[in-house]
This record gives C-alpha cells, structure tokens and sequence, in this order.
C-alpha cells in the first residue's frame, strides 16, 4: 500500500481546519446560549479568537492548495492544528 500523496494530505488537513471552525463556532453559541443573559464579551474573546485562528489558518491552506502547493497547505493546517490546541491549553478555562 503507498502512502497518501500531497494532495491527499492536504485536503485532509484542510477538512480538519474547517472541523475545528465548526467546532469553535459551536462552542461559542452554546455557551452564549447556556449561559444566557451572563454571557459577556470578556468571556467569550478566546473562543472569537480561536475561530479567527481557525478561519486564518485554512484560508491560507486552501490558497495553498489552489496555487497547487499542496505540501505546504498540509504542512499550514498540521501548524494551525497545533496553534489551535496550543491556544487552547494556554488562553481557555
């Protein structure tokens, strides 16, 4: 069996990022949801931020992949995978 090409990589990377977008955004509005009238900006800012993260980091590895730079659109979303769980670590409670 081979090993996955470039291609292959990176659109899984890419599929990844926008798994983790989705599930960023979806941490932000349940929490806006459950905690309702608490809800402050000072609270939810890390969660705007790793979306942010998340949307920045696969913008760039979809340009990647469409100027056919697939090694570097897997290598962008492997890097942003790690920021984003790095960030999550050192800035969410």
């Amino acid at each position: 069996m081979r090993p996955p090409s470039a291609q292959r990589l990176a659109q899984a990377g890419i599929i990844i990022q926008f798994l983790a977008l989705i599930r960023t955004l979806a941490e932000f509005f349940r929490l806006r949801h459950a905690l309702g009238a608490g809800a402050t900006i000072e609270g939810l800012a890390p969660y705007v931020t790793g979306a942010l993260l998340a949307a920045g980091g696969a913008a760039i590895a979809v340009v990647c992949y469409f100027f056919q730079r697939y090694r570097w659109a897997a290598m962008v979303a492997a890097a942003t995978v790690v920021l984003l769980i790095a960030y999550k670590v050192a800035a969410l409670p």
